[in-house]
């Protein structure tokens, strides 16, 4: 045999050896998986782009790393219908805003859909808000008024949970939540009025027990008004238990958000009187016994650390 044939032979063997070493190598490498973080996770998923920069700007992308979280997140179609379909939207909010409303998102603590029990459950939120989970008999998740559409996306420190709404956090309990809203200032001034008379509303609406929640439908200042009451003195000048049996009236106990309502009668606080609920995929109505139209739910879903208010057009009446 030619030496310098067998020589090169040899040399490209030995090439060839090398070559599959390193292939080897390499593809030894590429199969160590980086741990995901619930922000690695935020970072690489196309649907949060939206949520990714809210992160950014809220400057908690290293909290979203720490241990044993769970994330319920908005994807971009969420926050669309937010209206804030934008980075620029988003940052119209003051930083201190856009992280209260991510961190309202977060739990601690690692919670797959498989361990949340069927019924409404209250939980603590890493804002120190209070929102609510609903699992329904056939297992479909809503958290407030947002349906899980992409559960258990399991990371290196808890879980995500993809949402096709931005949650709004709970800003108090239920009467901090109504004095606080500048459209509800003749409510404010009702529930004040009939404290005396039936304390125990006052005490229901400013209790910290979720075990005691109710939802409140509110009448906005408009619709004070337009039920003959033409300024808050007004409020004063009505017979005090009629003013007591109307307030009831718009209290139902336990906590109903929008996608939960369905067609048909609901009780109310004021004994043996119920409202009638008119649920669409489009609107929700509400009429009370002696309305003669229904009246509509204006702003839905404002979550309260014991309840949930909708702000409606019309004073209901008993």
């Amino acid at each position: 045999m030619n030496l310098i044939f067998w020589m090169n032979t040899r040399r490209i063997g030995v090439i060839a050896l090398l070559l599959v070493a390193l292939l080897s190598c390499k593809k030894d490498d590429d199969t160590v998986a980086t741990p995901q973080t619930i922000t690695d996770r935020i970072l690489e998923d196309s649907q949060f782009s939206l949520f990714r920069a809210a992160v950014a700007y809220a400057e908690v992308g290293d909290v979203l790393k720490g241990g044993n979280l769970t994330l319920f997140a908005p994807n971009d179609v969420a926050f669309q219908a937010s209206g804030l379909a934008t980075p620029a939207a988003i940052m119209a909010f003051s930083k201190d805003q856009v992280k209260a409303i991510v961190l309202y998102h977060v739990l601690y603590g690692s919670v797959s859909t498989s361990t949340i029990p069927t019924g409404l459950n209250s939980i603590s939120t890493a804002s120190n808000g209070v929102a609510y989970v609903n699992k329904t008999s056939v297992g479909t998740i809503y958290i407030n008024n947002a349906q899980v559409i992409q559960a258990d996306i399991a990371v290196a420190n808890g879980y995500v949970h993809s949402i096709d709404r931005v949650l709004t956090p709970s800003a108090g309990n239920l009467l901090t939540t109504i004095q606080n809203n500048p459209n509800l200032t003749f409510l404010t001034a009702a529930i004040k009025r009939i404290n005396t008379s039936n304390p125990n509303l006052l005490a229901t609406l400013d209790t910290e027990l979720s075990a005691n929640s109710v939802t409140v439908f509110a009448p906005n200042d408009s619709a004070f008004q337009s039920a003959g009451y033409k300024d808050l003195s007004a409020i004063n000048s009505v017979s005090l238990q009629t003013l007591t049996n109307t307030l009831l009236y718009h209290v139902v106990p336990g906590v109903t958000f929008s996608n939960q309502f369905q067609t048909g009668s609901i009780s109310t606080l004021l004994s043996n009187n119920k409202l009638t609920v008119s649920s669409t995929a489009n609107q929700i109505t509400i009429k009370g016994n002696k309305n003669t139209t229904a009246a509509t739910i204006k702003q839905a879903d404002i979550a309260a650390t014991n309840g949930v208010v909708h702000i409606i057009d019309q004073v209901l009446q008993p």
